[in-house]
């Protein structure tokens, strides 16, 4: 598996509220180097429901997404699913197979009206050789896909139960909400599936471990609007 990020720390803030983010450069660079980059990369538009790439097949170049919202998926033989990252604009995709122009570790699933830029592992090199400042942003990115899926791996192997692996999802996706009269409501786009292929369970365990937060005044999902009544409860489960 590669580029992960861990549960509770997911990126999920286009998943649920807000409004639509716009078109988003990959930060951090001169306007050299950027002009370069967005010479160098090619402009592509997916549907939802599309693939960007497909795991198993060779790599052959890095996305970075511009717009909307990609979900990494891996797969086992046995046709179980795994979602390791929603990522959105001005993040970057498949970097380490394309580095090491292998067979990419995921699928790249298109969550909603996508645009990437996309850049050849050949240009990729090109701009590193050039600029200093993009090979640094590269290995701070390769340096935090591996630190998040560390912590991914822990989540899903050392936590003790399914409940603790929800209750940790669930926070993260409160992270940039601001309460109000002590409870948490946002909007929540995730199917029970989807929650059940983020920490590695079946949806059936996930209704089931929703209607239990229910039941206990917790948490509840209602018409893709999730309210948090007991924060502090909630956060006590992750453990």
């Amino acid at each position: 598996m590669a580029t992960a990020s861990a549960i509770g720390n997911l990126d999920l803030s286009g998943m649920y509220g807000g409004a639509k983010e716009p078109t988003k450069d990959f930060g951090g660079l001169t306007r050299e180097c950027s002009e370069a980059l967005n010479k160098l990369s090619s402009r592509q538009s997916f549907r939802e429901g599309e693939l960007v790439y497909t795991e198993g097949e060779l790599s052959t170049g890095a996305y970075i997404v511009r717009q909307g919202k990609v979900k990494l998926v891996a797969n086992s033989s046995d046709g179980k699913a795994l979602i390791l990252r929603i990522a959105g604009p001005g993040e970057i995709i498949a970097l380490s197979a394309a580095l090491s122009q292998r067979a990419n570790d995921t699928s790249a699933l298109v969550v909603e009206p996508t645009v990437v830029s996309y850049i050849k592992s050949q240009n990729l090199y090109q701009l590193m050789e050039r600029f200093g400042e993009f090979a640094l942003r590269l290995a701070q990115e390769l340096s935090n896909e591996y630190s998040l899926l560390c912590q991914e791996l822990s989540t899903l192997g050392l936590q003790r139960s399914a409940m603790s692996r929800l209750a940790k999802l669930l926070v993260g996706m409160t992270e940039n909400a601001a309460p109000q009269s002590g409870r948490v409501q946002l909007k929540c786009a995730l199917t029970h599936e989807e929650m059940a292929q983020m920490i590695g369970t079946s949806r059936e365990t996930v209704t089931r471990l929703l209607h239990d937060l229910r039941d206990q005044h917790i948490a509840v999902l209602k018409h893709d609007v999730l309210t948090i009544t007991k924060p502090d409860s909630l956060r006590n489960l992750t453990n």
